[in-house]
């Protein structure tokens, strides 16, 4: 079961901003040092680490968290110089997750990063309340606190789990569609060889990364095109694996050109606002995992799971 939209009908995007590649992620964080603990006034502003969100938090650029489904909001921890740490991290961070109604609920941010240079820390949470959603957590002997809005499902266009899949013309090998680059991988992936609307009509689940892994300058994004190469490792005949490419032209993105005029047919019948994105979808067609923005190996065979 899947969705055919025609593009003519698609609204642009207002707005498109890469995982940390335009402006930084909005953030709302509130330090106050304990006056338990006589050490914290010796902590110098260089030792501080702080959270910091790696989403659409609805503050500076559209939010991407809808309520009345199961969302991820990845977080990570950066030093005072605004470098993410890599090293002795926690496998977990406790807080307090607060909702527009006054109504809280504790809540544990665990520790993803295997096969990534940059750990994060996760925030899985269903919410029923649209609205401005306050996440405070206690870290380095100082509290916390993060804002980010979540909104009505139809604000915003991305599939949820449950939604059928979208046809989409996405280049092949056979029939390149007019794109210069099929995959800006060093060495092009394998998975360039089916289209989206055959992979959705054979009875076979279909996993789908969106992602441009040649022009990923930031730690944070990751690569999440060879996790999937290992994940599917010895699985091709059992599933359909697309990598569809963000941009048309790349090679002219250098150039200045107009990104939206060089934005792949995928990436407008998807609603993205972002890169990477993972869609895992069952047999039928129907989605039953999205990965956004950063992505480990762990959460990545999750996602695989649900449809082996």
């Amino acid at each position: 079961m899947v969705t055919q939209r025609s593009l003519l009908g698609s609204s642009s995007l207002s707005r498109r901003a890469f995982l940390l590649g335009a402006s930084s992620s909005a953030l709302a964080i509130a330090c106050s040092s304990s006056s338990s603990n006589s050490s914290d006034a010796n902590e110098t502003i260089d030792e501080m680490t702080y959270l910091r969100s790696g989403f659409a938090d609805g503050l500076i650029m559209p939010s991407t968290l809808v309520v009345g489904s199961s969302q991820r909001a990845p977080f990570f921890l950066h030093a005072a110089d605004g470098i993410p740490v890599v090293n002795n991290l926690p496998d977990g961070i406790s807080g307090t997750l607060l909702l527009p109604s006054g109504k809280s609920t504790p809540v544990i941010l665990a520790k993803y990063g295997e096969g990534i240079p940059t750990p994060y820390f996760l925030l899985e949470f269903v919410s029923n309340e649209v609205g401005l959603h306050k996440l405070s957590v206690e870290y380095g002997n100082e509290l916390q606190s993060i804002s980010f809005l979540v909104v009505e499902r139809d604000e915003v266009d991305l599939v949820q789990v449950g939604d059928p899949m979208r046809i989409a013309d996405i280049p092949t090998f056979d029939n390149p569609l007019g794109f210069k680059s099929l995959c800006t991988r060093f060495e092009p992936c394998p998975f360039h060889s089916i289209t989206l609307e055959k992979a959705l009509s054979n009875n076979t689940p279909t996993v789908l990364l969106i992602s441009t892994p040649g022009f990923c300058q930031t730690s944070i994004c990751g690569p999440s095109l060879e996790l999937l190469l290992t994940a599917v490792l010895g699985k091709a005949a059992s599933i359909n694996v697309i990598h569809a490419e963000v941009y048309s032209e790349p090679e002219k993105i250098i150039k200045g050109n107009d990104l939206q005029d060089l934005l792949a047919p995928v990436i407008i019948e998807y609603g993205m606002d972002f890169e990477p994105s993972l869609i895992v979808a069952d047999e039928n067609g129907i989605v039953r995992s999205r990965l956004d923005y950063t992505f480990d190996q762990i959460e990545l065979n999750k996602a695989l799971s649900l449809i082996n």
